[in-house]
Formats: structure tokens, C-alpha cells, sequence
């Protein structure tokens, strides 16, 4: 699977549950942005690439970090940690939520599907608590229009197969709220942001 296309196969199936989804957002290369930060802090910090910014009909302001699990002579391509640290970097910039999904493919065996994507949700909700929603699929084999299926946690080595993404009966749930949304440094930067990218939320 290469991540940056199926980030744009999620936005597809996910554009019509919300008011706007943009994919690929690069901060760096957003002048307007830059400019901002530069004269409101006198430096210019860091800056992330963001896979996926959703803004909700309701006018909230998600973001998602994805990672995309391929299998190389029998190993995962990633570590099953892959991806926390980016999402946590992105509650910095005012979203009401941040998450992190995780693509596997769909052959890839239950046990070890579990042993990562479980062991994974076990880990950020359970033992390290963090403030990030996360969720992980299996992909369908067809990657010109592939199923996205949400697996339903059940234990920190268990899963089953929920619902697609694009299934009507599912809901996009997002159950962690930032902390930060609400500190100074937060609303500052979601203000830059959303002025940056030209997001209406009439």
C-alpha cells in the first residue's frame, strides 16, 4: 500500500460525512502561515506535514496522522508505535481532536493483525492514556477503490471486523479532546492555520 494514495482513497470515502477534507498539508510551504507564526512568536517553530485536517459540519477541527503497515520478508514494516509521535506534535496546533489510524493489509493474518493493531490501542488508551483517538483497518485487496474496514478493539490482542468507513450504519466517532485546544500558544496557531488554508466554517 503507498500511504500518501490511500490518504487520498480515506478522503474520497470520508468527504461526504463532513464540510471539508484536506490531505497533504505541508505547513512549511504555507507562506501566509510562516508569516504568522514568525511575527506572533519571533521565531519560527518546527512545522509538521499533516496527512489529513477534517473540518466537521458542526465546525470542528480534526486531524489525522496514518500510517500504512506493509509486510517485507514476513516483517511489518514499521514498528507498531509508528505514528504516535507525529500525532501528539499536532494537538500543539489548536485541533479539538487529533488521530492516528493505522492501514494493515487485508491478508495479513488475525493473530498478527491483533498482536499489532490491539497491542497498539492497548497502549495508547490503557497503559500511556493519551489524549489521541485512535483506530486501525484492514484493507480490502482491491487498492483502486479498496474497502476501508474499521476493526473493533476487544482486547489487547483481539479484534473483529466492525463496519467499512463508508458504510452508512458507521459513525466517525471522536471521543479525546485536546487538552491544549483552549491555551494561548493553541488558539493562535488553529487561527493561523484556518486563515492559511482558506477554511470556511459558514
Amino acid at each position: 500500500m503507498d500511504e500518501r494514495q490511500m490518504v487520498q482513497k480515506l478522503k474520497i470515502q470520508l468527504a461526504p460525512r463532513y464540510r471539508e477534507v484536506l490531505v497533504h498539508q505541508n505547513l512549511a510551504n504555507l507562506t501566509r502561515f510562516r508569516s504568522e507564526l514568525e511575527k506572533r512568536f519571533g521565531f519560527l517553530p518546527v512545522l509538521n506535514e499533516i496527512d489529513m485536517i477534517v473540518v466537521g459540519m458542526q465546525g470542528h477541527l480534526s486531524a489525522i496522522e496514518v500510517k500504512c503497515f506493509n509486510v517485507t520478508n514476513g516483517s511489518f514494516s514499521r514498528p507498531f508505535y509508528d505514528g504516535i509521535g507525529q500525532s501528539l506534535s499536532l494537538l500543539r496546533y489548536g485541533f479539538d481532536h487529533v488521530a492516528l489510524w493505522h492501514l494493515f493489509p487485508n491478508e495479513i493474518e488475525q493473530k498478527r493483525l491483533d498482536r499489532y493493531g490491539a497491542g497498539t490501542w492497548w497502549f495508547i488508551r490503557n497503559q500511556l492514556k493519551l489524549p489521541l483517538d485512535f483506530t486501525y483497518f484492514k484493507v480490502g485487496d482491491n487498492l483502486e477503490t479498496p474497502k476501508f474496514i474499521v476493526m473493533q478493539y476487544q482486547g489487547p490482542n483481539e479484534s473483529a471486523d466492525l463496519l467499512p468507513i463508508d458504510s452508512s450504519n458507521f459513525v466517525v466517532t471522536w471521543k479525546h479532546t485536546n487538552p491544549f485546544v483552549e491555551t494561548d500558544e493553541a488558539q493562535c496557531l488553529r487561527a493561523a492555520l484556518i486563515d492559511a488554508l482558506g477554511i470556511c466554517f459558514c
